[in-house]
């Protein structure tokens, strides 16, 4: 098993493991008839905006887990509404039918332009990641082992800190991040803005 940053050939993979872990850390699949629409919004994005910064866990030749960032959120934002979102929402603009209420909320998301982090907390904790990690990997510290690639990779870029979301559903995921070091920064309707100072 081997951490390595990522690259573009790894775009397949990062889609199925999205998918597969889609549902708070559970397979989403049987929500989504369109089984590209996670990855596409919340993966492949990061990859082809800056593979430098993403990593990827491969076990017996295969990439079984990421983590994902993005160095400003705000700058990769408006990356994502003007260079990335354009094209994906072509697939969309004709009848498009969801086969989840899940499926139909990200489609409405994708549709709609990101919003710029306005909240105070954002000057201190500028980067964002997403990690997701497939059942085989699950349990054996590979979640701390991309963590920690990712933190040392942004603190020689300078960065201050790195924000995320976990959903108020997820409390493994929530225990995990709080057990490496991060702390609420902000309460949302779904779930929990956590926060880590790496400098």
């Amino acid at each position: 098993m081997i951490i390595r940053q990522s690259c573009i050939q790894d775009l397949p993979y990062i889609y199925d493991i999205c998918l597969k872990t889609g549902n708070s850390g559970k397979d989403a699949t049987d929500s989504f008839f369109d089984k590209n629409m996670l990855g596409a919004y919340y993966a492949a994005p990061y990859i082809v905006n800056s593979p430098k910064d993403c990593f990827v866990v491969v076990e017996n030749g295969l990439v079984s887990g990421y983590i994902l960032s993005a160095k400003d959120t705000n700058a990769f934002y408006s990356w994502m509404n003007n260079s990335w979102l354009p094209n994906i929402r072509e697939t969309y603009k004709t009848g498009f039918v969801s086969k989840s209420e899940r499926e139909k909320s990200l489609l409405e998301t994708i549709l709609s332009d990101c919003q710029s982090e306005n909240a105070s907390w954002i000057k201190d904790f500028p980067a964002h990641l997403h990690i997701d990690i497939l059942d085989s990997l699950q349990g054996k510290g590979i979640g701390k082992q991309l963590m920690n690639t990712l933190f040392q990779h942004l603190k020689t870029e300078n960065i201050s800190g790195i924000h995320l979301g976990v959903d108020k559903a997820n409390e493994n995921a929530q225990g995990f991040y709080k057990k490496i070091g991060f702390s609420v920064l902000e309460e949302k309707d779904w779930g929990f803005v956590l926060g880590k100072k790496l400098l």
